[in-house]
């Protein structure tokens, strides 16, 4: 690999400009078991595993890290509760990243699943507004739907009550 191919890797800095560092997330919650917990319930949810396997890999988690085994929220039913917040932070997110843009619009994709249930994959396409104010055209994938029916009328009230969901729940 050449010099070259190593340098387009970095991100250059222009003059003027700081190297911004992040502090990772679990550096701001002080308990390690409750970290644990939420780091397990984010990763069920994003590698699609089933959610029963909370209580397991919790208990795995904590007496790896010496915590001792879990005697408290350790059910699926707190795994949920975790899997429903860390959504509602992404949520609340990507409001803070669209109130910023002077536009935005509602893409949706139709599939019918093997079992003949018509699906709708929902995006949200909007100007992303980066460092400097430099605005960005970005998708982000709002939700997954089965209307009542495919009709105009049906999609319609659909669409008109994901925007309302969208305004007062994040």
């Amino acid at each position: 690999m050449t010099e070259k191919h190593v340098r387009r890797g970095r991100p250059q800095i222009e003059i003027g400009q700081q190297q911004l560092t992040l502090r990772p997330a679990y550096d701001s919650v002080a308990d390690l078991a409750i970290w644990t917990r939420i780091q397990t319930g984010w990763w069920l949810a994003k590698e699609d595993v089933a959610i029963h396997k909370f209580s397991s890999l919790v208990e795995s988690h904590l007496i790896t890290q010496k915590c001792g085994a879990p005697s408290a929220y350790r059910d699926d039913q707190t795994a949920w509760e975790i899997v429903v917040m860390v959504g509602d932070y992404f949520r609340k997110l990507l409001k803070d990243r669209l109130a910023l843009s002077p536009y935005y619009g509602i893409m949706v994709d139709e599939t019918t699943d093997s079992s003949t249930s018509q699906q709708l994959i929902v995006y949200i396409k909007f100007l992303d507004r980066k460092e400097h104010g430099l605005l960005v055209p970005t998708v982000e994938y709002l939700d997954l739907v089965s209307p009542k029916s495919g009709t105009a009328e049906d999609l319609t009230v659909f669409f008109f009550l994901t925007l309302i969901n969208l305004e007062c729940n994040t």
